[in-house]
């Protein structure tokens, strides 16, 4: 397993986690739903300006409790997955080189994620934080994330994030094949030590 960790003193991530999260709260509740939370949770301030740097993970943890406090969890998981989808988008138009996408879905699956799953493990801080990714080829295609931040402080039966699972599958999606599809197996939440994510093609 190739396993990447970035901690920092004060753990980051990336603008996307807070304005995607906000863009599909706005698909799925409306605009003054949105604005009327965002102004009871304190963050008013994202109605005049967002993000454009790296966030202290804690800010994107805390949305995500208190969007969990606000519309249930599976409501919650709803507007997260979405947000992950819509980040996905956004890294696979605008951080991935198009001759990467061009290239790699040409390629045999593998071969295209044995190229592309060390470049994300690169870039792991940009969106685990103080979390490490990681993934496997062999005998299985899986992703991992230890210390997810959807998972910490939650008991959960199922697994719940959401976000995470559905951001490396739009990405993957996106840059390798859009036959791939991504389930996390086993998560933090429900007591494993890691969350594991598998990664199969449909058809």
């Amino acid at each position: 397993m190739q396993d990447v960790a970035h901690v920092a003193e004060v753990a980051r991530i990336g603008p996307n986690s807070i304005i995607q999260t906000i863009a599909a709260l706005r698909e799925q509740y409306g605009a003054e739903t949105t604005a009327a939370w965002l102004r009871r949770s304190g963050r008013g301030h994202f109605l005049e300006t967002m993000p454009d740097h790296m966030l202290a993970e804690s800010e994107f943890g805390a949305m995500i409790r208190d969007l969990r406090d606000w519309l249930g969890m599976p409501a919650a998981m709803r507007v997260l997955d979405r947000s992950g989808e819509l980040t996905a988008n956004y890294v696979a138009t605008n951080r991935v080189p198009a001759p990467i996408r061009l290239l790699l879905p040409r390629l045999p699956v593998g071969l295209a994620l044995r190229i592309f799953l060390p470049a994300i493990a690169k870039h792991a801080w940009t969106f685990a934080g103080s979390g490490q990714f990681g993934y496997t080829l062999r005998p299985q295609w899986q992703l991992t994330l230890a210390n997810s931040v959807e998972a910490r402080e939650v008991q959960a039966a199922e697994p719940v994030c959401s976000y995470y699972r559905a951001a490396f599958e739009g990405l993957l999606r996106r840059v390798v094949s859009d036959r791939i599809r991504v389930r996390e197996v086993t998560c933090r939440a429900m007591g494993a030590p890691r969350c594991t994510f598998a990664v199969s093609l449909e058809g």
